[in-house]
């Protein structure tokens, strides 16, 4: 089973993105990929992200799985909302958005949400950058997440992206070097040569993730990245859904 671990509610047009369910499901069947593992960011009000997200779901249980969204800005609301999401709507995993806030990941406000993950035995994906201009402040470079990972071993931390460019890859091998709970999912613009077998070589092949970031990119790219890489097939399989599977209790 290949299992999307990065993957949006559809977008508007305007964000460049599909804007219906049926067109995320032909471009998942075009790239082979049975499961995405969506998530919504694009409410600032986090029960109203995944009340959209769990109706989107329930649509098509058999293709899609929720990951809830939390944010910084009601921090009063974090644990309740991330109870109902997985107790009530029933979401496998927490997604987090640093370069949209003024919080860094080092801040205080987010460690409720780490500290339910460990309770929960929950995976959280965020967002990762590197030493990477387009994006500044960066709230969530890889290093960041060390203290966290260190203080919560039950939660399992996913660098989104894999901190998109060279020296932010480097950052979360790194950072996964120091952490067992730390691992890294590979969709990104950038697509340098040869980053696939840098991860599996740098953090191994059980905690390199396939994540395509669909709609916002095409899953055939990410897919590509994988199968032609000069790993072993035992690894692909790992990494195209074995490994989220076992991450996501499935």
């Amino acid at each position: 089973m290949i299992i999307d671990f990065h993957a949006h509610y559809p977008l508007g047009k305007n964000l460049g993105g599909v804007t219906r369910a049926d067109e995320m499901l032909r471009a998942m069947d075009m790239a082979g990929v049975d499961k995405a593992c969506v998530n919504n960011i694009f409410h600032s009000r986090a029960s109203k992200a995944n009340d959209c997200m769990a109706e989107f779901v329930r649509a098509h249980p058999d293709r899609f799985i929720g990951i809830l969204y939390v944010t910084p800005i009601y921090p009063e609301e974090i644990e309740v909302e991330m109870a109902r999401a997985v107790d009530e709507l029933g979401m496998r995993g927490i997604k987090i958005y640093p370069p949209y806030y003024s919080r860094t990941i080092e801040d205080p406000v987010w460690e409720p949400v780490f500290a339910f993950a460990h309770a929960r035995k929950l995976s959280i994906l965020s967002h990762t950058d590197g030493d990477n201009p387009m994006v500044n402040p960066n709230n969530g470079e890889p290093q960041m997440f060390v203290r966290w990972a260190e203080k919560y071993p039950d939660a399992n931390f996913v660098m989104g992206h894999s901190g998109n460019v060279a020296a932010g890859r480097q950052s979360c091998i790194n950072a996964a070097k120091r952490c067992p709970n730390i691992y890294t999912e590979i969709c990104s613009s950038w697509r340098e040569i040869n980053s696939i077998e840098e991860l599996v070589t740098g953090v191994g092949e059980d905690r390199v993730l396939f994540g395509s970031d669909i709609p916002l990119m095409d899953p055939r790219i990410q897919m590509g990245r994988v199968i032609t890489a000069d790993i072993s097939e035992t690894a692909k399989k790992k990494i195209l859904g074995e490994n989220a599977a076992r991450l996501l209790h499935l």
